[in-house]
């Protein structure tokens, strides 16, 4: 029988998270979308396309209607994206001005892609102590896209997970440090980069059966554990997942998370992304649809 402090606990932190599920309902994505980052940031990532959309203007690649653009903007300029209360289980919320000091979103620090942005280097200031960290964003950067509306809900459904004290216990899963939905969505992973992602290695001929068994068997664990707790999680490909020296892994980026699943559970699906089992590109998962991931 659970203690009256542990249901307190519990409610505080399903309330935490419905506070900021019903901002994001009330706010939409447009506080995220219209910031000036989005069109910067978009157009360094538009330089880098093949000749000749390198080659292509801002206004000519990145948006139809640029002074519709700025306009937004403005008006987004000043949004207040407070939120209470701020801590999601051990999670705090962080500002803005203080996730921009544990990364500054350059290409140096920038690592990789991910399904909905970009992952980066970053570092961890307690004190005279610090320590390296990964910051992982929900991105909304130009060209605008339909499918980037959803955002906010893998956003939130992301730090459900790695919140929740059923679930988030597994040595193959990153640990969250912060998360931040001021002007920009991000988490921050207590986390060193290993700097080799399981894609590196996967079809190297020095990455062996021992090691190919001992990785999938860490993903088998980490599903299963997360099944006795009811949490799916999808399209955990080869590139969202750290390897180290050791073979030990840890995954940081899911195609969907349900954290309400259990075995006759079918949950419509609002984020599509990668290559997931059937029954997902028809609109429903269920607890058993991430076996296709293995």
């Amino acid at each position: 029988m659970a203690t009256d402090v542990g249901m307190r606990n519990e409610e505080k932190k399903s309330v935490s998270i419905e506070a900021i599920r019903k901002k994001f309902s009330e706010w939409g994505c447009w506080p995220y979308q219209y910031q000036m980052y989005n069109l910067h940031e978009g157009f360094r990532d538009i330089s880098r396309l093949p000749y000749p959309l390198s080659m292509s203007s801002s206004r000519e690649v990145l948006m139809d209607d640029d002074d519709g653009f700025y306009e937004e903007c403005k008006r987004y300029q000043g949004f207040d994206f407070s939120i209470e209360p701020t801590m999601v289980g051990e999670a705090k919320h962080c500002s803005y001005s203080e996730l921009d000091k544990m990364t500054n979103f350059k290409n140096p620090a920038e690592i990789q892609k991910t399904f909905t942005g970009r992952l980066f280097h970053g570092i961890i200031v307690e004190g005279s102590v610090t320590r390296p960290a990964i910051v992982k964003t929900w991105d909304y950067l130009l060209p605008m896209k339909p499918g980037n509306a959803p955002r906010l809900d893998k956003f939130c459904d992301e730090i459900e997970l790695l919140t929740d004290e059923r679930a988030n216990t597994h040595p193959n899963l990153v640990k969250l440090y912060r998360y931040c939905f001021d002007t920009r969505l991000a988490v921050v992973y207590d986390a060193k980069f290993t700097s080799v992602l399981l894609s590196d290695v996967l079809l190297s001929d020095d990455f062996g059966w021992n090691d190919r068994m001992k990785v999938a068997t860490q993903l088998a664990d980490l599903f299963s554990w997360l099944h006795d707790k009811g949490t799916a999680v999808g399209c955990v490909t080869a590139s969202c997942i750290m390897i180290d020296e050791e073979v030990n892994i840890k995954v940081f980026d899911f195609g969907y998370v349900s954290n309400h699943v259990n075995e006759d559970t079918n949950i419509p699906v609002k984020v599509r992304v990668g290559s997931d089992a059937p029954e997902i590109w028809e609109g429903m998962f269920a607890l058993t649809s991430d076996n296709f991931m293995l």
